[in-house]
């Protein structure tokens, strides 16, 4: 009788999902979902974005009888479309129609949501060195990112992507964790007032922190580095994420908007949910390429 076996990154996947399909049911309930409806719709979003990400994952991981991938390209070709999905969502913006429809999605989502309109603007500025910059860094992230997928194939090392994803992912959590918890406790100015009024600088101290130690508890059971390695890596994932959001955030400031999209009911558009990657992964795929 032939055993199976599974590796450490396809018993995270397994674990994921079934946390995730749990959580999912559960806010399902009516009583749940009316009292949760926010949450409710993260949770979903998190369920289809997780499900689209671990099964071009695994089927990108399949080898033929010669030690192939013949399927590489589906992990790529997901990579892709987020760029041009974000490519899209940043263009979106520069028209009165598409904008101003996409502000009727945002009030909609709002009032679903429970949540009370956000009045915003709708001026349409020329194309300036801040949307310039936003679409290199989407690029890079996407040219990163089939980067490090196929060096990861090559050193059979296939849970670094998904380190890298979830140590980003941890981040946002982490500040968001610490934030509430501990913001304005120690400092009364806040992170970056105007790009971003709800970032504390608490949150931003101890969350990449928590991030971090999170992190690597998640890459030494996925990598191969140490246990130092994985840290300064999962460090620099987190406070890069920062940057990265917050150079979406003078993004969306400067068109005055609350999200760029409504793909992810809870979350926002393509670009709310990569913002992290933006600078934390070109540096990671450089480093891992180079030094490790």
């Amino acid at each position: 009788m032939q055993h199976i076996t599974l590796s450490a990154d396809k018993i995270f996947i397994l674990a994921i999902m079934t946390v995730n399909t749990l959580v999912w049911l559960i806010l399902s309930i009516g009583s749940v979902r009316r009292k949760l409806p926010t949450i409710y719709l993260i949770t979903r979003s998190w369920w289809w974005m997780l499900a689209l990400l671990f099964t071009s994952y695994w089927v990108s991981q399949q080898q033929n009888s010669a030690g192939r991938y013949p399927y590489w390209w589906v992990m790529d070709a997901l990579f892709v479309f987020i760029a041009l999905r974000g490519l899209y969502e940043i263009a979106r913006l520069r028209g009165i129609f598409s904008k101003s429809k996409l502000l009727k999605k945002l009030s909609a989502q709002a009032a679903f949501a429970g949540i009370a309109e956000v009045k915003v603007k709708i001026p349409l500025p020329r194309f300036g060195r801040l949307d310039a910059l936003l679409v290199i860094a989407l690029l890079t992230l996407a040219v990163s990112l089939i980067a490090l997928h196929h060096l990861s194939l090559a050193r059979g090392a296939h849970g670094i992507v998904l380190f890298v994803l979830f140590a980003s992912q941890f981040n946002d959590i982490a500040q968001y964790l610490c934030g509430r918890l501990l913001g304005g406790r120690f400092f009364k100015r806040k992170l970056a007032p105007t790009l971003s009024p709800n970032k504390t600088i608490e949150g931003a101290l101890f969350g990449t922190l928590l991030s971090a130690m999170l992190a690597t508890a998640l890459g030494i059971w996925l990598t191969p580095f140490s246990p130092i390695v994985c840290f300064g890596l999962a460090y620099l994932l987190a406070v890069s994420g920062i940057v990265g959001d917050l150079l979406e955030s003078a993004f969306k400031r400067r068109h005055g908007v609350k999200d760029v999209g409504t793909m992810l009911a809870g979350h926002g558009g393509i670009l709310d949910r990569v913002d992290s990657l933006l600078v934390g992964v070109p540096l990671f795929t450089v480093i891992y390429w180079l030094i490790l």
